[in-house]
């Protein structure tokens, strides 16, 4: 009887031991939101779905995450940086826009893609979004807003990838970031729904998403009381 007690007494601390190593092998992280830091940014950095993401720490919303936050990484091993707008890229892509502002006018933009918004424009956090992220498949066909002229088609600023920017009447103008490809090129008339580019994940995106802007007289407005 007493070996009998004895071999299931060996056999119960043989199971916690191994349950113990099972649970050592799923090894994990806590990253702390930094301003400018979206879920999807992290989920794609530490290569881990969002889906899963969500699940773990229990995020309904996955676009309601806040600089602060700490967030639970299945499977990390170590803290990583998580790409953010440069300053510096902001800037240069600023230079780029047209700066006169004409005669006032009120235009009705479009949608240039429909989605979920990912990013709301303004200061959050300490971080400035000068736009709208708007997630769709990556290849969905991006429309200009509203016609004008192309003042700018290529590459050049690495953080927002392929990008384009119209000019339009009224001194407003319209940004168009991460493109898989640019369909149009500098100097071109554009027609209001015209195709533009394609959606993409160049630049900083981490997952199939457009960065949009309007700005007029250089300064960024926010979209979504413009767009129709």
């Amino acid at each position: 009887m007493k070996k009998r007690c004895l071999g299931a007494l060996c056999l119960s601390v043989l199971l916690l031991a191994s349950c113990g190593v099972r649970r050592q092998s799923a090894p994990g992280i806590y990253h702390r939101v930094r301003p400018g830091e979206t879920l999807y940014r992290i989920a794609k950095t530490y290569g881990v779905s969002v889906k899963k993401l969500s699940r773990v720490n229990r995020i309904s919303d996955p676009s309601n995450i806040r600089a602060g936050d700490r967030l639970y990484i299945p499977g990390a091993r170590r803290v990583k940086k998580v790409p953010v707008y440069r300053s510096e890229q902001t800037a240069v892509l600023e230079r780029k826009l047209p700066r006169e502002e004409a005669r006032a006018v009120k235009l009705h933009f479009a949608w240039p893609v429909k989605g979920k918004i990912l990013t709301q424009f303004g200061i959050q956090d300490g971080f400035k979004n000068n736009g709208v992220g708007i997630a769709a498949s990556e290849g969905t066909p991006i429309r200009t807003a509203e016609a004008g002229r192309v003042v700018y088609s290529g590459a050049d600023l690495r953080d927002y990838g392929n990008l384009i920017i119209v000019d339009h009447q009224g001194g407003f103008a319209t940004v168009y970031a991460h493109n898989r490809i640019n369909l149009v090129t500098m100097g071109e008339r554009v027609k209001k729904g015209e195709v533009i580019a394609e959606v993409g994940m160049t630049g900083i995106a981490e997952t199939p998403y457009l960065h949009f802007e309007i700005r007029r007289g250089g300064k960024a407005r926010n979209p979504l009381p413009f767009l129709k």
